[in-house]
């Protein structure tokens, strides 16, 4: 793959460019045929001192003779500071002894010069002003520049037809300026490109690139990547050149960068989301916000929200509160990919274990390593390797080092600091919680009213062995800030106590949050913490919004690419310009804010917050003694006398008769498969519980299933019929086993494999 150097060949040329003062000794040419009255003399001074284009000899520039296709295309490998390639052109009439070897593979790769039908380049060709036209097209697109459009442009030329091969390239070159036409506003698209035209345009196109490069008012990304296809893939990386380029001066250019798609229901919109891995670590923020080098990237499309910046803010308010240790660094940019352009993105800085962000220690040699977790109801892999489960929710291991006996322990101790907040005692609480995270993760997210916060990409983590539990960072709020129709009220409690019209809790609340603030004490420091942080809050709203309205133009841009204004995309309410998306999210949280702070200085906080939160899975059951031995990740002596499979089978039990109203459990066959004692194992164990089906089975009562079988047809085709079977979970390796008892499941057959709660 080609390796981007940019020497910036058109910066030191467009510097220089059409220059006055100059005496006409410091301009002299050593060509005897070019005058300095000549109307191209600029050009071809220019052009011959920034190597661009070189003389027939010594003395002689031939400014009326033609440019061969080879020489074209070697000005343009020039013009673009690529490497020249050693190889990639397989054209019948190109070989390595050419001159212009290299410039053809160059033009090839690039997508430049595509080649006649007889695989043949005709390099000594002379160039046709349209064959010029259609490569100058390529090479923008291909360098992802944006010239913009002229208002001095010539009109449309009356010999070029919509029709023809190169007339829309030939178009987007008149719009820019490029091309002026003759007297008569002619193309001549038939005629040869001469000399003196050649170093012309050029010169234009450089005054042009330097134009658009200096209106970066938002940061601009190119990446090309190596297939010159669109990225296909959120498991398999591929290669890809990036370039980042923004008004303060950052410019940051390298090849080798990995690129793969990224997200769950954003990956299946056609604006994608994309996640970048760098060979070496890089910082790719504005220097005066920090050192954050990393080799890990995302580039968030925020396609579901109409504003596109309800991550850019929410980052931006969590980054004020110091309660929080590390917050994403996140900035607004425009994205061309293969030279296309893709829209306004947000680029942030991952969520991962790294000094610069989430500083634990997940060292491979040492025992004494941190976890980062991500309660993610999207979590699959390998159980107690990739994730884990408990109270019902899933929760993703972070980090790049673990083992399953290192996560059975993260995964007690996890249950031992929950039991501990819902027995109450505060003091203990403080034993285990670090509370400035804590308070300041439910106050923001109280703010934001996310409707992920109680499912997904809610992180949590411990720096040490059986250590405190940190909240925190923030990240994905597109749902956040009053998109979504049933989070649309900026009114009411949300991340701690979620209840609707019936007075019924809605399970939008995070259990964590919701156990924490059932203590009054926690409550007394959240109030006093909210009289700290509420002014700032609303002061990064506007300062974080001023550069947003600024460029307002390029955010409506972003829906000519992505016409979705007007579709409904999940819920939200719709208006018809992306500043009126904007202008509703400015308005919804000032008036959110505005209403929390009436709420949290009540009396109804302070002494009647609602205390019904029996769906939360608030209990205190389970055990709450601390282990102190902060060495290394260690099971509890009380967990290492239950079995493995009891385990499994006990998490189940625990589902269907004490977390869940009506004491069921709901899991879909699929909607293809035959209702099996196999199909029921592949569901429940493997792909609910993330079991390896191979080693671990349900064994049931079969005369039980079998009468089961015969009343409902054996298909699970009995919406909603539940029934109870005697079962246990047998180890075919070990040939140990669960004790047997009953639970009630609802077997439903549909198209859907997650798993549904409830009736």
């Amino acid at each position: 793959m080609k390796k981007i150097l940019f020497f910036f060949v058109l910066l030191t040329l467009t510097a220089c460019i059409l220059t006055t003062g100059v005496s006409a000794e410091e301009k002299a040419l050593p060509f005897s045929d070019v005058s300095e009255k000549s109307w191209y003399y600029d050009a071809a001074r220019e052009a011959y001192e920034q190597g661009l284009m070189k003389g027939k000899s010594d003395s002689v520039f031939d400014p009326g003779g033609n440019v061969t296709r080879a020489e074209f295309v070697t000005v343009l490998m020039r013009m673009s500071g690529d490497e020249a390639p050693e190889s990639g052109s397989d054209y019948k009439d190109v070989k390595p002894a050419n001159w212009f070897y290299s410039a053809v593979c160059w033009a090839n790769a690039s997508g430049i010069v595509n080649g006649y039908e007889d695989h043949t380049f005709r390099p000594n060709a002379n160039i046709k002003r349209s064959e010029m036209a259609t490569l100058i097209d390529r090479f923008v697109s291909y360098k992802s520049y944006t010239l913009g459009d002229d208002e001095t442009a010539a009109a449309s030329f009356p010999d070029v037809k919509g029709t023809e091969w190169f007339a829309a390239s030939v178009e987007n070159l008149r719009q820019s300026g490029l091309f002026k036409g003759n007297d008569k506003g002619e193309f001549r698209p038939n005629a040869y490109a001469t000399r003196a035209e050649t170093a012309t345009l050029f010169t234009r196109l450089a005054e042009k690139i330097r134009e658009s490069e200096s209106d970066l008012r938002l940061p601009k990304i190119t990446i090309n990547t190596e297939t010159g296809r669109d990225v296909e893939s959120k498991e398999e990386y591929i290669l890809c050149d990036f370039t980042l380029k923004s008004a303060d001066g950052r410019n940051v250019e390298t090849s080798e960068v990995k690129i793969r798609g990224r997200g769950n229901t954003a990956w299946r919109v056609d604006k994608k989301s994309y996640k970048l891995k760098f060979p070496e670590k890089v910082c790719l923020m504005d220097e005066t916000v920090g050192d954050t080098k990393a080799k890990d990237w995302t580039l968030l499309a925020c396609h579901f929200d109409k504003s596109l910046i309800r991550n850019f803010v929410g980052y931006k308010m969590a980054s004020v509160l110091d309660g929080i240790e590390w917050t994403p660094y996140a900035e607004m940019v425009e994205v061309y990919l293969n030279g296309e352009y893709r829209g306004v993105y947000m680029l942030s800085e991952q969520v991962e274990v790294n000094k610069k962000r989430v500083n634990i220690d997940d060292s491979t040699t040492e025992d004494k390593i941190g976890f980062l977790l991500e309660l993610d109801f999207w979590s699959a892999g390998t159980y107690n390797v990739d994730y884990f489960k408990t109270n019902g929710f899933k929760y993703t291991i972070k980090n790049d080092f673990r083992d399953e006996e290192q996560a059975e322990a993260v995964r007690y101790h996890l249950d031992t600091v929950y039991n501990v907040i819902c027995e109450g005692d505060f003091d203990k609480i403080k034993e285990c919680v670090d509370l400035d995270s804590a308070i300041d993760m439910y106050l923001v997210n109280e703010v934001y009213k996310n409707i992920d916060v109680g499912s997904g990409s809610f992180y949590m983590y411990f720096k040490k062995p059986q250590g405190k539990l940190y909240f925190g960072p923030v990240w994905d709020l597109d749902g956040a800030l009053g998109r979504t129709t049933r989070a649309s009220d900026a009114e009411g409690l949300w991340a701690g106590h979620v209840i609707n019209g019936n007075n019924k809790y809605t399970g939008d609340a995070n259990i964590w949050f919701a156990a924490l603030m059932s203590n009054k004490e926690f409550r007394d420091l959240v109030a006093e913490r909210w009289t700290e942080i509420k002014d700032p809050l609303l002061n990064v709203i506007d300062e974080s919004l001023v550069p947003v309205y600024e460029n307002i133009d390029l955010y409506e841009k972003n829906f000519e690419t992505w016409p979705i204004l007007k579709s409904y995309q999940s819920g939200e309410t719709n208006f018809p310009t992306c500043k009126a998306h904007i202008d509703y999210v400015k308005k919804w949280t000032e008036d959110r804010i505005a209403w929390l702070d009436s709420y949290f200085t009540s009396d109804t906080f302070a002494d009647n917050y609602p205390a019904d939160r029996s769906k939360t899975h608030l209990s205190a059951d389970g055990p709450t003694d601390l282990i102190e031995d902060h060495d290394k990740w260690v099971l509890p002596e009380w967990a290492k006398d239950i079995p493995l499979v009891q385990n499994y089978f006990d998490r189940i039990y625990d589902m269907c008769e004490e977390h869940l109203e009506d004491g069921r459990i709901c899991f879909d066959l699929g909607g293809r498969v035959t209702f099996t004692p196999e199909n029921f194992s592949r569901v429940v164990l493997g792909e609910y519980m993330g079991l390896d089906t191979s080693r671990y089975e349900f064994v049931f009562d079969m005369d039980e299933f079998e009468n089961y079988k015969s009343e409902y047809g054996g298909q699970g085709d009995g919406y909603g019929v539940a029934d109870r079977f005697t079962v246990c979970i047998h180890d075919k390796v070990t040939g140990e086993s669960s004790a047997y008892d009953r639970i009630i499941f609802n077997v439903t057959k549909r198209l859907s494999l997650n798993p549904k709660f409830g009736a």
